[in-house]
């Protein structure tokens, strides 16, 4: 029985470990995040009507809400029109169109339908861009469901990645479809992938998965001359990208040309005009970020590899079948060189500034392809309209003046004998240490290649957990002798509340040592 009850503490003593590990990393963003989408037998994937989820760049978190018919757009009874004689256009593209890290008040769809109202034009824009999709899963939503929404011009916003996906039948184990190069779907039966377990879902799993490096997966290689394995859907960026792909990417851009076609074969179809306009990767229109991403990204001398190969292709395809594009590189390239930052720090997206410019961008030349009819035209003359909400003051504002004011309020309440002008000032000025650590410390990482501010983290995370050893000195052997003496008497079931109370103590005491490693010890809690 002593033997079962000791084996008790051993057990009990590591899954806490873990779960306290296991917690950290989800806090630390590591955990998996919510979805919003389902499988779907026809597309692979779409947007489960009515989900709402948070969702974060890195810079922003946002609110995503679906509506009634799985579109992030107003609430809709039914597809169609509601009102006669409105010019209606229909958006279709992946997380950049979805708008995946921006508000809808910040997203260029949204915006072009604000400004045309502004303008006295009957429009309306509807939005049909879902995460991950690729030019192929567009056209089969619009062959399916595009009609029913009345359209009259149809715009496709494919991004640099749709080129490597439309070769394949599933997107890192998701089935989807596929078109061959005469714009044909191909017969397949889609199947769900499997349940996701819980322990499938553990951050310390994902964490660790993480660990292994950059290079591992099945859609990896390294190019000619690379010196690192990398994505590859990155191979529509390298006019060579060597014998492992090379026979792969000619058929994949062949797949991509034959989804547009049956895109435009769908929209003719329907009475409605198509547009392309292929969306830009920052390296596309920063070229002081593009010399960045190729050394740390791709691995690859920037004479190599070419981020403008993308937009270039899917013009191309447009013009050899007849359909309207527009290239909207130039104002991005414009905004970039005035100072402006368009894409978001640690994610690829647009940020609401890269928004409003491609909004701007959209507005002028849909107008300029003659994509809009004279009788939709502006009937009066209106700048890009300035943001319809107000802001406010970032989120942590209002954490900070929470706790500022709780703690002080406890504080004064638990020491009485301080003096009572001293107290905001001690608790606000020990706060604004540890949003400083946090704010000011994420954004020092945002500024690094991502595998060097992963790497600087742990230096970070480390550095404190050795000092906190050193400052503790012999009572590392005490804590030690405690946590073995109730390990081998069998004490399992207090074994929680003695390694909490361990772990808390000896950090306390670390902080109240050493006034200037405190603001660091109580950030990690």
């Amino acid at each position: 029985m002593h033997r079962l009850n000791v084996l008790l503490s051993v057990l009990i003593s590591v899954a806490l470990a873990l779960f306290v590990l296991e917690v950290g990393l989800r806090v630390a963003g590591f955990g998996f995040p919510e979805t919003l989408n389902e499988f779907d037998a026809e597309l692979g994937w779409s947007k489960v009507p009515g989900k709402v989820v948070e969702s974060s760049s890195g810079d922003d978190t946002v609110t995503i809400e679906i509506n009634e018919l799985g579109l992030r757009d107003d609430p809709m009874s039914a597809p169609g029109k509601t009102e006669p004689n409105v010019f209606r256009v229909l958006f279709l593209g992946d997380s950049f169109t979805l708008g995946s890290t921006v508000e809808r008040n910040d997203l260029f769809v949204d915006i072009l339908e604000h400004w045309w109202h502004l303008e006295e034009r009957r429009a309306d824009a509807i939005n049909a861009g879902t995460e991950g999709w690729s030019t192929d899963q567009e056209a089969r939503w619009f062959e399916l469901h595009g009609a029913d929404y009345e359209p009259d011009l149809v715009v496709l916003l494919p991004y640099e990645n749709d080129l490597y996906w439309c070769a394949h039948e599933s997107y890192f184990g998701k089935d989807k479809p596929r078109y061959r190069a005469d714009g044909t779907l191909e017969p397949a039966t889609l199947e769900a992938p499997p349940e996701r377990g819980a322990l499938a879902k553990s951050a310390i799993l994902r964490f660790l998965g993480g660990l292994k490096g950059s290079g591992a997966g099945p859609h990896r290689f390294t190019p000619p001359g690379g010196s690192k394995r990398i994505l590859a859907e990155f191979a529509a960026l390298i006019p060579e990208p060597g014998d492992l792909l090379g026979a792969v990417m000619p058929d994949a851009e062949a797949r991509a040309k034959g989804s547009l076609l049956a895109l435009h074969r769908a929209v003719d179809e329907a009475g409605a005009e198509l547009v392309v306009v292929p969306i830009p990767s920052q390296s596309a229109v920063d070229e002081e970020f593009a010399a960045r991403f190729g050394e740390t990204v791709l691995g690859l001398p920037r004479d190599a590899w070419d981020p403008n190969r993308p937009v270039d292709l899917y013009l191309e395809f447009a013009r050899e079948l007849g359909v309207d594009a527009v290239d909207v590189r130039e104002p991005l390239r414009d905004a970039v060189a005035a100072g402006e930052r368009l894409y978001h720090r640690r994610d690829w997206h647009l940020n609401p500034a890269g928004n409003r410019v491609l909004a701007q961008a959209l507005h002028d030349e849909l107008d300029r392809v003659g994509a809009v009819p004279a009788e939709h035209q502006a009937l009066s003359e209106v700048a890009l309209p300035a943001l319809p909400h107000d802001r406010g003051l970032p989120t942590w504002v209002y954490v900070w003046l929470t706790l500022w004011i709780a703690l002080s309020v406890l504080y004064a309440f638990h020491y009485r004998d301080e003096p009572l002008w001293r107290v905001p000032l001690q608790v606000g000025a020990l706060l604004a240490m540890i949003f400083a650590i946090v704010l000011g410390g994420g954004a020092l990482l945002a500024l690094l290649p991502p595998t060097v501010a992963m790497a600087a983290g742990w230096i970070f995370v480390l550095a404190i957990i050795g000092f906190v050893v050193y400052k503790l000195g012999r009572r590392v052997g005490t804590i030690t002798e405690l946590l073995g003496a109730f390990t081998r008497r069998g004490h399992w079931y207090l074994m929680p509340l003695v390694v909490v109370l361990l772990t808390i103590g000896s950090l306390l005491v670390v902080a109240a040592s050493s006034p200037l490693v405190a603001p660091f010890i109580y950030t990690l809690f």
